[in-house]
């Protein structure tokens, strides 16, 4: 009995009855696109399932993660395979083993000749960051949350591309959690007492979606149906325009997220909080010569653009630093802030657009979404 006991207080203890075997469901639309379809099923230390994803195109990823006993990420791989056909690998495969002080990203892609690998410094990892996101692996860390009896969970996050960020999983009211961090903007998610996520908004975040839960879904059945309509590609195409403004250039490189039937200004992008103007890779501004908005002189050169958008007036930011992610941008390297005035465009602009105008003696910059055109005028200086 004293040997049963102690069985029981040592896999209690050590996590690995944290997570009791269940199935379940999501679906996750952006705007009126439906993005994800993800079936999976936990088990002990495993996290196992099968998701359509629809971008950057249409494929089944099929993922695997084995959990360390406290609940971290020991092993996880995703092989992504053909929609039309689930046992034709389409794009290869990517994972990440972690042991130590370190956690070893690889990837394998047809056509490449040997395996990609680079090493990360994470002490341990419990998120995986990328075009789309796990969805169940959200819910694995809210059962995590609520099991330890912890008002917060201190989480890392690897994305390959950018590195390891620093996250956190908290409690709010009655069942609600929030995830993210200032790297991803916060998520609100409703759950049961034991974790399991009921519904997710995503609204202003980089994972800018609804989730809804549903009994378990086959995966293939959908991916089948849903990848003979019309794919969605990248859904914010990134784009170089050059400007003829005072016999020079001015380039401006941005991504350009679309409406999707989805509230803009005070829904996808917040109101009062920096916004990364545009979507992907920093939105950047190369000057020619130097301008003058208002009183501000801003010397030539290169720059982020970030925004602070406002009913009636956004503010505009010049930032020296050009690799900082842009949802956690860094704003020691800010240069300038400006005023935009804000009106509203001749007809409903879709997709966020840039655009530099000329002028006498300079140009005007203009913002563009949906009903909302923010804007203001510069001055281009020869000395």
């Amino acid at each position: 009995m004293k040997y049963i006991l102690f069985l029981v207080f040592f896999f209690t203890y050590t996590g690995l009855f944290s997570q009791q075997t269940h199935s379940g469901s999501f679906i996750a639309r952006l705007g009126d696109d439906t993005v994800i379809v993800e079936t999976y099923t936990m088990l002990h230390n495993h996290l196992y399932g099968r998701a359509f994803l629809r971008y950057p195109e249409d494929q089944v990823g099929v993922f695997n993660f084995h959990f360390y006993p406290n609940g971290s990420i020991r092993h996880y791989s995703m092989t992504f395979m053909d929609p039309d056909s689930s046992h034709t690998v389409s794009r290869g495969t990517e994972g990440a083993v972690c042991e130590g002080d370190s956690c070893t990203w690889f990837g394998a892609w047809p056509g490449d000749e040997e395996e990609y690998e680079r090493k990360h410094a994470a002490k341990h990892l419990d998120f995986i960051g990328g075009w789309t996101p796990t969805i169940s692996l959200i819910e694995w860390n809210c059962k995590r949350l609520l099991k330890s009896g912890q008002p917060t969970l201190p989480m890392t996050l690897l994305n390959d591309y950018i590195g390891v960020k620093d996250i956190a999983l908290y409690k709010g009211n009655k069942d609600t959690i929030i995830f993210g961090g200032p790297f991803l903007e916060y998520t609100k998610m409703t759950t049961t007492p034991d974790g399991r996520i009921l519904t997710y908004d995503g609204t202003g975040t980089p994972w800018n979606y609804i989730v809804t839960r549903h009994d378990p879904i086959d995966v293939d059945v959908v991916a089948r149906r849903l990848s003979k309509t019309p794919k969605i590609g990248v859904p914010s195409p990134e784009v170089k325009m050059d400007f003829a403004i005072a016999g020079d250039t001015i380039s401006i490189s941005y991504g350009r997220p679309a409406k999707r039937g989805r509230k803009i200004f005070g829904g996808v992008v917040p109101y009062d909080s920096v916004w990364r103007t545009g979507a992907g890779d920093p939105t950047k501004i190369d000057l020619p010569y130097h301008i003058r908005i208002g009183k501000t002189r801003i010397p030539k050169g290169s720059y982020s653009l970030y925004t602070i958008p406002r009913n009636t007036e956004w503010m505009l930011i010049f930032n020296k630093n050009l690799k900082q992610w842009p949802t956690d941008p860094d704003r020691s390297a800010d240069i300038a802030q400006v005023s935009m005035k804000v009106r509203k465009p001749e007809e409903p602009v879709d997709r966020f657009s840039i655009q530099v105008d000329a002028v006498k003696g300079g140009g005007v910059i203009k913002f563009s979404w949906d009903e909302t055109e923010a804007y203001v005028p510069f001055e281009v200086l020869r000395k």
